[in-house]
């Protein structure tokens, strides 16, 4: 693991020299890409990214209820959590926001869907 450690320094000292001048706070900034704290939302954005095209794709009887709620639940607390760390991390709180609303509205489809099959069961029994 060293050895990428010392990579990334090379890197990171290489491109100091060429960032113009308009990005520099950006790059120098406590949440730039010079630390964990951009990294780790931008690795992030990939789960959200697949949770939104599971809410694209997936049937809604295929979807996990616990795991939706647990995963909904877990972009609440990060959201929270990245507004009281320091430095305040707004795209990692962005990127948990958008994971608990697709989530919940993941969630919102797979119980709308066995609410209708009860309906659907319960009108049939019925003989409506």
């Amino acid at each position: 693991m060293r050895v990428f450690s010392l990579l990334y320094g090379v890197v990171v000292r290489n491109l100091d020299k060429r960032v113009p001048a308009l990005l520099r706070p950006f790059w120098t900034s406590p949440t730039g890409p010079q630390t964990v704290f951009f990294w780790g939302p931008v690795v992030k954005w990939c789960v959200v990214l697949a949770g939104l095209g599971d809410l694209l794709n997936r049937q809604p009887h295929l979807i996990s209820k616990k795991q939706t709620l647990v995963l909904a639940l877990s972009g609440v607390l990060w959201s929270r959590w990245s507004m009281v760390i320091r430095p305040r991390n707004y795209n990692y709180m962005a990127c948990n926001a958008v994971m608990s609303a697709s989530q919940t509205l993941q969630l919102w489809r797979s119980i709308s869907n066995d609410l209708g099959k009860v309906w659907q069961d319960l009108s049939s029994a019925r003989g409506v």
